[in-house]
């Protein structure tokens, strides 16, 4: 069971660190344009089609405010990497990774169908090992139960 919780928590820490290292420069408004430049010249690069276009000053700012709010769930979960953190960032990338696909059918640069593969990754790996921890210590309290002393 502790073996189960250890790779619970690397589950957590792996997906955290990820969300720092892609969205960090998202919640900077300096460095936001010139991570989204650089992104979109990378698309370009593997021939992924698509591209970012210009954003707005309003659209920036809600990419900032996305980009932070990431990072600071992202240090959350490394600072408490838990059950409960884990199962709410799985809830998260499900509604991440339906956005993204619906981003994805709609043409968007083709770089985020790679994020996406990823965010799947981390949904799933994450998505499993919950359950398996939550499978042992369900079975553990059902089988506790059914040894106890009659009374």
């Amino acid at each position: 069971m502790a073996s189960l919780n250890v790779k619970l928590a690397r589950a957590v820490k792996t997906s955290a660190i990820y969300d720092l290292v892609t969205c960090l420069p998202l919640a900077l408004p300096g460095i936001a344009g010139v991570y989204l430049s650089v992104l979109n010249t990378l698309n370009g690069a593997m021939g992924l089609g698509g591209s970012v276009g210009e954003l707005s000053p309003l659209a920036m700012m809600f990419i900032n405010f996305l980009g932070s709010l990431i990072s600071i769930w992202a240090v959350l979960r490394l600072i408490n990497p838990s059950w409960a953190n884990g199962l709410t960032d799985v809830a998260v990338r499900t509604l991440f990774s339906i956005a993204m696909l619906n981003a994805i059918l709609n043409g968007v640069p083709g770089l985020v169908g790679v994020l996406w593969v990823c965010e799947l990754g981390l949904l799933l790996a994450q998505a499993y090992y919950l359950h398996r921890v939550w499978q042992a210590e369900h079975h553990a309290a059902t089988s506790f139960g059914a040894h106890a002393p009659a009374e």
